[in-house]
């Protein structure tokens, strides 16, 4: 009753401490996400301001205003050019590859005519600003003076630095010059396949970057930059791109739009903090993501970065279509590929900022702070994430610490409702201890009671019938010993073990090990010279020392039958030098042999064979049983140690490959080839290639 009622009422007070810890950590862990959500927040809409700023600031820039007038200039009198047939050419080829590389990523008509440019101002530039220039894709930029002597590239040489520089600085992807009244792009710095192509009939008037166009020549407020969101662009193979322009005033004439695209990799170092998610707090498996009102991401997953082969198996796995997460694959982001539609990101869309236990876009339940951003032109999400499982780890082990709590309450509880018990039964105790003692194998412990009454007789016929028992135990013991130390002659120890647990019809699969095979040539004529008592007794001598030998090299014996000694290494205890061990073990055997020649003034001689590979081993036979071996490798290494070349060391290709670089070795040729189906090798005595 004591034990009962102190039992619950820890329970009850326990269970309200663990539930507020509970709630407490939980609180923690929300705020903890709302915090780097905040932080997160605060740095991707200063970035996107200062974007901004930057952009409206460039588009004061008199020098911007004056190289968009000459660059329209050079653009326009590269009309009346006539256009070679090495340009038509080459340019084709050009635009069959960039197809052929788009279309892996994007979903496009394989038509390279679709994509071609039209007019002769766009044939011209990109055949001698990407065609013939002699840079790389991505370094297209490094090509100042195409030196055909046009307007334009006077004015390409004297800008183009300037604007380069820009980029680099600023950490933009490339900058775009654009004629708005007829919708050129008469400069770009990167010069990819957009460059002098036409933004209002040309092939990428669809495209997110012709729509910005058409919106700055509309623009009322010509003083505020204007952002785009992201789209799979196609002059950048289908990666994501999103842009940010303003108009370009000369006087009070618009004379067309600075254009700069943005650097994806910028804002996916914001989110990740530079792939330090730990340090900012979102622990194994947190991260904080951006999504568009598309419901796709516009910022890098965690988990893809982490493990993309892992990542994109899951989505695949999770029933995601195999040709998106290919793409997502080959493109080398999540961009625009991967789409989240969780209650979190619809509730930050309708405006939201809360935080909640929901499912993520991996269908893992997670711990969510969400909210919408301020971004001009962009309406983009921002949630903060952990795994529910990691965020339990706290809890499991708060939960794990009252668990014990309440253990050593009870505990304590139960030795004070003992001690009470004990005073008033104590006797009874001591006999149930003793029954208890006895049960577990203890024999030699007596009670000690020393009251004349019925537990006194009680006590001292107990302590007789334990006596009588461990005499008797102490018998079994002993033949129990005998026993063992029997079969562990014929069988290994670990075996015998399993046998003498019951088991029955034991055979395992070892897939690599070393076997050893050794014949001791000779023995026969011994036993006629010498006569069979001392033969034996000199043959177990050799064996004796073979026996050493083996237990000095980790050799495991199988057994020796007559004047054959067969062992192996890697079975019972593996390991990965097991061909290596059993060949310096046939190499001290051979050497114990010849000296027990000279001790014993005979002459025997060893045939030895050395092979690896799979055994099956088990125990054969019911009353009377026998361990062995069986299998192709122990067929093979018996057929090597029937060659007949007294003190030589026959191995297979398997550990001469496995010792080549250790053991000189030269190839025998059999005479008869029929037994065996490899190659055999025989030591070339022994240099150590790594201890000369």
């Amino acid at each position: 009753m004591l034990i009962l009622v102190s039992a619950i009422s820890a329970m009850i007070l326990i269970y309200i401490g663990y539930v507020n810890g509970k709630n407490a950590i939980n609180e923690s862990i929300f705020n903890q996400l709302t915090s780097v959500k905040a932080s997160k927040k605060y740095q991707i809409e200063s970035y996107f301001r200062e974007i901004g700023n930057i952009t409206e600031v460039l588009g004061e820039n008199e020098m911007i205003a004056q190289a968009l007038s000459d660059f329209k200039q050079g653009f326009q009198k590269i009309g009346n050019t006539q256009l070679n047939t090495a340009c038509s050419e080459r340019l084709n080829t050009h635009y069959d590859e960039f197809v052929d590389h788009v279309s892996q990523n994007m979903e496009i008509k394989n038509n390279p005519e679709l994509y071609y440019p039209k007019s002769v101002e766009a044939c011209y530039l990109q055949y001698e600003y990407i065609v013939e220039n002699p840079n790389p894709a991505g370094e297209k930029h490094l090509l100042i003076d195409a030196n055909d002597g046009s307007d334009y590239n006077k004015a390409h040489q004297k800008y183009h630095q300037y604007l380069t520089d820009v980029i680099l600085k600023f950490g933009f992807y490339d900058l775009f010059l654009i004629d708005l009244e007829h919708g050129d792009i008469v400069y770009t710095a990167y010069k990819e396949t957009d460059f002098a192509t036409n933004l209002y009939s040309g092939p990428y008037k669809e495209s997110n970057l012709a729509e910005l166009a058409r919106r700055l020549r509309s623009n009322s407020d010509i003083k505020k930059a204007s952002f785009i969101d992201f789209k799979n662009y196609r002059p950048s193979y289908g990666a994501p791109a999103a842009f940010v322009g303003i108009p370009i005033i000369d006087g009070a004439t618009t004379v067309g739009a600075l254009v700069l695209q943005l650097p994806v990799g910028e804002i996916n170092k914001i989110m990740t903090g530079d792939n330090n998610w730990e340090t900012d707090g979102l622990g194994k498996s947190g991260e904080t993501y951006l999504i568009g009102e598309d419901f796709l991401m516009r910022s890098i997953s965690r988990f893809y970065l982490q493990d993309t082969i892992g990542y994109t198996q899951a989505l695949i796995d999770l029933g995601i279509e195999k040709e998106e997460v290919e793409k997502m694959y080959r493109i080398g982001t999540t961009i625009l590929h991967q789409r989240v539609k969780s209650k979190g990101v619809t509730e930050a869309l309708a405006g939201k900022n809360e935080t909640k236990v929901i499912e993520d876009y991996r269908f893992i339940s997670v711990l969510s702070s969400y909210a919408p951003l301020q971004i001009r032109d962009l309406n983009w999400v921002i949630l903060s994430e952990i795994d529910q499982s990691e965020a339990n780890i706290s809890i499991d082990k708060f939960k794990k610490k009252v668990f014990i709590a309440l253990c050593i309450i009870i505990l304590l509880v139960t030795f004070l409702a003992m001690y009470l018990a004990g005073r008033f039964v104590r006797p009874i105790d001591k006999l149930s201890e003793g029954v208890r003692r006895l049960s577990a194998g203890d024999y030699s412990q007596e009670i000690d009671i020393q009251s004349k009454d019925e537990f006194g007789e009680l006590a001292s016929s107990f302590n007789e019938m334990t006596h009588s028992i461990e005499k008797q135990q102490e018998l079994i013991a002993s033949q129990s010993l005998e026993n063992e130390k029997l079969l562990l002659n014929f069988i290994p120890k670990s075996i015998a073990m399993r046998l003498q647990k019951g088991e029955k019809n034991i055979a395992d699969i070892y897939p690599n090990v070393s076997l050893i095979a050794i014949d001791i040539a000779g023995f026969s004529k011994l036993t006629t010279k010498i006569g069979p008592a001392e033969s034996v007794n000199l043959l177990n001598h050799l064996v004796e020392a073979f026996d050493n030998a083996a237990e000095k090299h980790q050799i495991e014996k199988i057994r020796t039958v007559g004047d054959t000694y067969f062992a192996a290494c890697g079975m019972f205890h593996p390991r990965l030098d097991h061909a290596k061990k059993i060949f310096e073990f046939a190499l001290e055997v051979r050497q114990l042999t010849k000296q027990f020649n000279i001790n014993y003034n005979i002459q025997l001689a060893l045939h030895m064979g050395l092979h690896s590979g799979q055994v099956i081993a088990g125990i054969v036979g019911n009353e009377k049983f026998n361990y062995d071996l069986w299998g192709q490798t122990v067929n093979d290494v018996f057929a090597l140690k029937d060659i007949e070349e007294d003190d030589q060391i026959f191995v297979s290709d398997e550990v001469y490959q496995k010792l080549r670089e250790q053991f000189e070795f030269e190839k025998y040729l059999l005479k008869d080839t029929s037994k065996l189906d490899f190659g055999v090798w025989k030591y070339a005595e022994i240099r150590l290639k790594n201890n000369l």
